[in-house]
This record gives structure tokens, C-alpha cells and sequence, in this order.
């Protein structure tokens, strides 16, 4: 019989035998992420990535996974990190994934408790996000390759029309792929947008993201209906294809960053709170559920403002001399 892992990860034979029930159940976690939670195809490889594995624990222990409890998920992740010393935010994830996949089968009574909710999870340090600075973005938005643009303009002009949608907006990469023509405005001032957990909102688009758009759809080959950001075959671009994108546009401009979609996003974010905008405006833009997931981009800005000061400040540049 073949599994959803067998489905998910393209495997030809499956690494263990998987009772039909925990099947049923991984199967109705999977659709979950997907439909209720609307998490990114990114997400859902990882949670399923992790359940696969602590199922290969539970079976090689022969754990009931319907019959566990905290002791066990302990048990576990010592075994990882005897195997591989695992990070704490590698770990805290891993425990996230198992904590929802309970939190389901809690709510459909297969088990008791979510034994998930007596785990501490790890301290994080979090990480200062990082973004372009407004001379790289520039670099990178103003670019211009005529010799591709005669040999494809429809593509070329729909990488325009992504680099400046990505900037303008600060989309997630899985929103930016699901942008259909049908919720952009006439006047492509604004488009409504289904995020994390099925959360609508709204975007804005600048000058130069509407000049962008308008160029690639007088050149766009197929209906305005569906998906916006197409391949060659006409397909919907996938966030993988995004990422595939970005990274052969860094090689051709020979850009020493790795450029990806979340940087943009971060750039989005931080150049708003430079230029003063109230931070809860910028966590409605960036569809953040909390206000605390919004306030890391004021570190960025805080490092400016340090940054600024040592630079001009006389009793600074003093303090650096010495």
C-alpha cells in the first residue's frame, strides 16, 4: 500500500511498514496543513518530514503513536541528538509539527491529550532578519539584460513584474504565486490576497510595480483569468520555480547576496519603518497575526539608528579612535 510520505517525498518503496490507521491519520494532518492552515508547500515538506520520522521512532520502539505521553517525545528527541546534535530552532520546529499534528488528533478525539503541551520548547534567539540596503535594491530592480529581453520579453517582463510585486507588496513567496488577475484592481493600485491560515488581505502596489504588471500584460500570451505569474509551458510558477528565478537573476548580475523572496519581504518591511510608517500598519501589510512576530524589523532599524550614531556623532567617533 502506498503511503502519503511515498506521495509527498517521491519515494519508490517505503523505508518501513505504515499501519493503514497512521496512514489515515497522516493523510488527514496533510490535507489539514494544506487546506485549513494554508501553510507553504515549504511547511507542509517539513512538518510531514518531521512526522515521518518520529513515526519511524514510535515503530522501531513499538510506541502507540495514539498512546503516548511527554516522556516518550523526550525519548525521542535525545535519540536525535545522540544520532545529530540538532539546533534549537531545527528542534523547536520539530516539536511545532508534532504539537500540531496532536492538536488535530486531539480535536478528533483519537487521543486524550496533546502530550505536546507538557514540552518546554528551546529559547530561540532570534535572528536580526536581513534585508537589501536601498543602494542593492536599487541595483537589483533597476537591471536591464536587452539581449534576454529580445529573446524572451514575455519572461523578461514577467521577472520585472516579479522583483518589483515582491518589493512593492512584501508577499510571501506563496502568495506571490497565487496571485490570480481576477483580485487585482482595475487601476492595479491593489489586490486581495489569501495568506497564512486562509487570512484575507490587501496589498499595495507602487508606480513601479503598476508599470511593470501593465508591461507584462500587454505582452501576457494566455486569458487574464487565474494565475498572474506564469512558466514558458503556461503553468503557474511554483515557489521552488520562484526560488529558481532569483537565484540565476543574482548570477546574471553578478550580485554577491543571495537573493530570496524573504528578503525582499524583510526589505518591505524595514525600509517602511525607516521612513516612519506606525509598525501596526506594517503588520497589517505583512498579514502578521502578532504584533511581536512585526517588532524583530525594529531591531534592523534600531541597528541603523547605532550605526548613524557611531558614524556622526563626535564623542562616538572619539570612542572608536581610541
Amino acid at each position: 500500500m502506498q503511503s502519503i510520505f511515498d506521495t509527498i517525498f517521491k519515494k519508490s518503496k517505503q523505508d518501513f511498514p505504515l499501519p493503514e490507521e497512521w496512514n489515515t491519520v497522516a493523510t488527514g494532518f496533510f490535507e489539514y496543513l494544506q487546506i485549513e492552515k494554508n501553510y507553504s508547500e515549504h511547511t507542509i515538506y517539513n512538518y510531514m518530514s518531521d512526522l515521518y520520522f518520529f513515526f519511524a521512532f514510535c515503530l522501531k520502539e513499538s510506541i502507540d503513536i495514539f498512546n503516548i505521553d511527554h516522556l516518550v517525545l523526550r525519548s525521542y528527541f535525545a535519540e536525535l541528538n545522540l544520532e545529530k546534535k540538532i539546533e534549537k530552532k531545527t528542534q523547536s520546529r520539530k516539536l511545532s509539527s508534532l504539537r500540531t499534528f496532536y492538536k488535530l488528533l486531539f480535536r478528533e478525539e483519537k487521543v486524550k491529550e496533546n502530550p505536546v503541551t507538557f514540552i518546554k520548547f528551546p529559547k530561540i534567539k532570534k535572528r536580526i532578519p536581513k534585508n537589501f540596503s536601498p543602494l542593492e535594491m536599487t541595483q537589483i530592480l533597476e537591471h536591464e539584460d536587452p539581449e534576454n529581453e529580445k529573446k524572451s520579453p514575455v519572461i523578461h517582463a514577467r521577472n520585472k513584474a516579479l522583483l518589483e510585486v515582491f518589493y512593492s507588496t512584501g508577499m510571501r513567496v506563496s502568495e506571490i504565486v497565487d496571485c490570480k488577475w481576477e483580485n487585482l484592481s482595475s487601476d492595479k493600485t491593489q489586490m486581495k490576497i489569501l495568506g497564512k491560515g486562509k487570512k484575507e488581505r490587501y496589498v499595495y502596489f507602487g508606480q513601479y510595480a503598476i508599470q511593470a504588471l501593465e508591461v507584462y500584460e500587454s505582452l501576457y500570451p494566455y486569458e487574464k483569468k487565474g494565475i498572474i505569474f506564469r512558466n514558458f509551458r503556461g503553468e503557474g510558477l511554483t515557489t521552488r520555480g520562484v526560488r529558481f528565478i532569483l537565484e540565476r537573476f543574482q548570477k546574471e548580475i553578478g550580485f554577491d547576496r543571495t537573493i530570496t523572496p524573504h528578503k525582499f519581504r524583510h526589505s518591505f518591511a524595514t525600509d517602511l519603518l525607516d521612513s516612519g510608517a506606525d509598525i501596526r500598519y506594517v503588520q497589517e501589510l505583512l498579514g502578521h497575526t502578532s504584533l511581536s512576530t512585526t517588532q524583530i524589523y525594529l531591531t534592523v532599524s534600531k541597528e541603523k539608528l547605532k550605526e548613524v550614531y557611531r558614524k556622526a556623532h563626535p564623542h562616538a567617533k572619539l570612542k572608536q579612535d581610541e
